[in-house]
């Protein structure tokens, strides 16, 4: 027995190597598909807990209305909020202060909606979908190409 405490000590040292002396790790997906597969499933997901909707039938209010609900949608803007880390990365990055601020944004709007969501503040909610909506908006606007004649206008 005495013979494994030492490499238990060892193993255990390995796994307390301060995270500055590993290897710093490359981005394994594009912007796009960062977007694609990471930020906009959950900021819809998010969106789509938050005010309402009138139809014909009525008004549906779209609030989460249970506990799990909720954590669904803190989860959701958690995705939202680590999404403006990885627009970040070194190798995502173009090296431009709106890109900076535009995921700093992104962040923060992530940030307010975990917050509101683990409040469960329906009108929070809604209020930091639309900040979530504004930051997105403003990067889109800036780099992605639009035709002419769309009528999505660039700043």
């Amino acid at each position: 027995m005495p013979r494994r405490l030492p490499l238990a000590v060892v193993v255990l040292a390995a796994c307390a190597l301060p995270a500055a002396s590993q290897p710093a790790q490359a981005p394994l997906l594009s912007v796009k598909e960062v977007m694609r597969h990471v930020l906009n499933p959950a900021a819809e997901r998010f969106w789509k807990g938050s005010g309402s909707v009138s139809t014909e039938a009525g008004v549906e209010e779209r609030a989460p209305t249970s506990d799990a609900a909720w954590a669904e949608m803190a989860d959701a803007a958690a995705v939202v909020q680590e999404s403006g880390n990885l627009l970040l990365m070194e190798g995502r990055r173009p090296p431009e202060e709106a890109w900076t601020r535009y995921a700093r944004q992104l962040a923060e709007a992530g940030a307010a909606g975990m917050a509101a969501a683990r409040a469960k503040d329906p009108d929070k909610v809604f209020e930091t979908g639309g900040e979530i909506y504004n930051a997105c908006f403003a990067c889109h606007a800036r780099y992605i190409p639009r035709p002419a004649n769309s009528l999505w206008k660039q700043p």
